[in-house]
């Protein structure tokens, strides 16, 4: 439920009401014009249709009637061919705001935007419906396409909806900073949102929500710490562009797997391996950088005030002197004196040529939002360090867990929809805006009702159904098993290039639509990496000798093509090619492994007793590749077995005194002794409020039982069988042999 203020709680128990509300269209109000309006909103993925016996629409939408001013008619002012100055209020994509409530006292109950707007001639009017914050969804999704390593999971649907919604523009982490190259949020998965997954260590994780998280989600370790590691987006070099490096990271008690945070640059070409790292310590108390590879060195901070418990932001700003690295540690969280952090430690020693091959992250403190961004200016100050930003949504708990993240197509919308149906969550944009993304689990565990309805008071009206087509007690889950076979060439390039000192090559190609994501290409010079994407350039157009660092590389997947740009960052042209003469770029992708032992499989769970109560009901839930392992399809099968066992009555067309504070999944107690003789909790699974100029306010709700009624003892009742007793004479006198 919203929250109120104790004056409208105490309007809402009043005998007599007078409602309000307040409805905005790009910013200005226009409550005064509004004669009628109408908001619906309804689950339709918490449950399969078959059991759900009642649908809803994944949207919420507000639909209005508005009148005009006394200077024209609405259909004058805001038609679609009225003046921009005054039509612009009801345009397409035009901000909408409405709320509602008693007393003077409106609370917010939807925020979206206008989907479509119609004028009448006749009656002057303008009808206008708006559709609530999956309107910013309907782009098309872009998801890093990745198979894992180890066989592992690697994200989970709660990843692909966060970062889904992370991409367009809804964060529930800080969100990316300008040139970044890395941007893993562990909202579920290891996977990263701007970067490429390479590889990680099986080793027992999991994920932390709420109050154990710094922001949302956290990976945390178990006895032995995370290894991951991910190419990023651009591979920098020794002595090139400067790196912010940073993580949230969650102070909550040294654990088995230690209580630190890693994070290495590693700078590699052929046998050339240099590394720079940022150590967090968060028992010692200390955060040291350092160097490794051709030079060894370090420098440490200590008394940096990290084992209070709650949330830091450490980071560290690496600079370059020719090929010297500088370091400008940051940190802030609740044991820091001011709470921040930031101090120059100096120069390291100098390194050998190299380009950026991976960042790996290691530790065992829970972690979260991680990120590596090229830099023009070194941040200053804490403005620079945490930049404000704004949080769109929250995404809780986890069902599925994914090894691979197949290519898709569609809009980011069915993407995230098709997710919900698979795991039975919700999506749904909140009254406030908010995206909000909860598992199935919380069915199972109501807890206590938010406010109780009784037909003394509140009920109008009510009706109570329950259907023996909504009954499923064996059920049947399937689960596609994705693992990872051998890396493939996929693309080439024929012919030499040349690179200009100080200017850049884009290459583009054609991916499949069924193709997993390639991987950046690594520089070599001397020692062809056979296994991996790889490029190679030369000074000299013989290609006798190879660059070791000096050419940065970016690699994006826009849709169906990858993009590969190369930027000489040396003094002189480059030139892409092998030791034979031909071009050096070859691009690797990885493959699905597809065999009689993989493929689709079923998890069936059965309800004996219900089964001779109703008949084997049977549901098959088809595959899906949002569900991937056996475990989340047993878990899956578990919950609807819960659910559809027995009829759980619907509780439709309950008309009650409007209540503003109502939202979807909110819990409510019904009591009606006079009319359906029943007591019991349910879920708002639906919601329709309706008013109009005269302050009339109706709302509907749709409310989902929590628990089957009392099974049938059929006392003093004998059923009659299905089969007549006297079918036998009927088929004897056809000649039908009976026994």
């Amino acid at each position: 439920m919203l929250d109120a203020d104790p004056a409208l709680t105490a309007a809402l128990d009043a005998p007599d009401r007078v409602t309000t509300t307040l409805t905005r269209l790009g910013g200005r109000e226009v409550t005064d014009q509004v004669t009628a309006w109408a908001l619906d909103r309804a689950y339709d993925t918490d449950l399969p249709d078959p059991i759900r016996t009642t649908n809803g629409s994944a949207s919420a939408e507000l639909r209005l009637t508005l009148s005009g001013t006394d200077t024209g008619t609405a259909a004058h002012l805001y038609g679609p061919y009225a003046p921009n100055i005054t039509g612009d209020l009801a345009r397409p994509g035009q901000s909408v705001i409405h709320g509602w409530g008693v007393a003077d006292d409106a609370l917010p109950a939807f925020r979206g935007s206008v989907r479509d707007r119609s004028a009448d001639a006749v009656t002057g009017l303008v009808e206008i419906t708006a559709l609530d914050g999956a309107e910013r969804l309907r782009d098309a999704a872009r998801l890093p396409a990745t198979l894992s390593t180890t066989g592992g999971p690697i994200a989970s649907g709660t990843w692909i909806v966060d970062h889904l919604a992370r991409r367009a523009g809804i964060f529930t982490c800080p969100p990316p900073r300008p040139g970044c190259v890395l941007d893993v949020t562990m909202h579920g998965g290891i996977t990263p949102s701007i970067g490429f997954y390479r590889e990680h260590v099986q080793t027992p994780t999991s994920y932390v929500f709420g109050d154990g998280a710094p922001w949302q989600c956290a990976l945390e370790a178990y006895s032995t710490p995370y290894v991951l590691r991910y190419d990023p987006r651009t591979r920098t070099t020794i002595g090139g562009r400067s790196l912010l490096v940073e993580a949230w990271v969650q102070q909550s008690g040294s654990g088995s797997a230690g209580n630190q945070l890693r994070l290495s640059l590693h700078y590699a070409t052929d046998s050339v391996a240099e590394t720079l790292y940022l150590l967090a310590d968060l028992t010692a108390n200390l955060i040291t950088v350092g160097t490794a590879g051709s030079s060894t060195a370090s420098k440490g901070y200590s008394g940096v005030g990290l084992t209070t418990r709650g949330p830091y932001h450490v980071g560290v700003h690496w600079s370059w002197t020719g090929k010297t690295p500088s370091a400008r540690i940051y940190a802030t969280g609740p044991g820091i004196r001011g709470g921040y952090l930031e101090t120059w430690l100096g120069d390291l020693a100098p390194l050998a040529d190299a380009q950026l091959s991976h960042v790996e992250i290691t530790g065992g403190a829970p972690v979260e939002a991680v990120q590596v961004s090229t830099t023009i200016t070194t941040p200053a100050g804490r403005g620079d360090f945490e930049p404000a930003w704004t949080r769109g949504g929250v995404v809780t708990g986890l069902t599925s867990q994914l090894n691979a993240i197949p290519p898709t197509q569609g809009s980011a919308w069915e993407i995230i929809s098709a997710v919900a149906q698979a795991e039975q969550a919700t999506c749904e944009f909140d009254p406030h805006g908010l995206l909000r993304y909860r598992p199935n689990s919380r069915f199972r565990a109501p807890g206590q009702p938010a406010l109780t309805v009784t037909s003394a008071r509140e009920i109008a009206a009510l009706r109570v159904a329950e259907a023996i087509d909504s009954v499923r007690n064996v059920i049947d889950v399937a689960y596609q098993d994705i693992q990872r076979d051998e890396d493939v060439e996929v693309f080439s390039d024929t012919g030499t290039r040349s690179i200009p000192a100080g200017q850049s090559l884009t290459l583009t190609f054609d991916y499949g639509t069924s193709e997993y994501d390639c991987a950046p290409p690594r520089l070599f010079a001397a020692t062809t990496p056979f296994t991996s994407s790889r490029v190679r350039f030369s000074p000299t157009t013989s290609g006798t000798t190879g660059l070791l660092g000096g050419i940065e590389t970016t690699t994006d997947r826009d849709g169906n093509q990858l993009v590969i740009t190369f930027r000489n960052a040396t003094g002189g042209t480059v030139h892409m090619i092998t030791t034979g003469g031909t071009n050096s770029l070859a691009i690797r992708a990885p493959r699905a492994y597809q065999d009689s032992t993989t493929g689709t499989r079923t998890v069936r769970r059965t309800d004996t007793a219900s089964q001779q109560r109703y008949g084997a009901q049977t549901y098959q839930v088809k595959s899906t590749p949002w569900i991937q392992r056996w475990d989340t399809a047993a878990t899956l099968a578990n919950h609807l077995l819960g659910m559809a066992a027995r009829p759980l009555p619907v509780l439709g067309e309950v008309e009650i005194l409007p209540d503003p504070r109502l939202t979807l999944g909110d819990l409510v107690r019904v009591v009606d002794q006079t009319g359906t003789a029943l007591d019991t909790p349910a879920w708002v699974v639906g919601i329709s409020t309706s008013g109009d100029n005269t302050g009339q306010v109706r709302q509907t709700l749709t409310l989902r039982a929590t628990t089957s009624p009392t099974p049938p003892e059929d006392v003093g009742l004998f059923p009659d069988p299905p089969t007549d007793p006297d079918a036998h004479a009927v088929l004897a006198a056809e000649g039908v042999r009976v026994p």
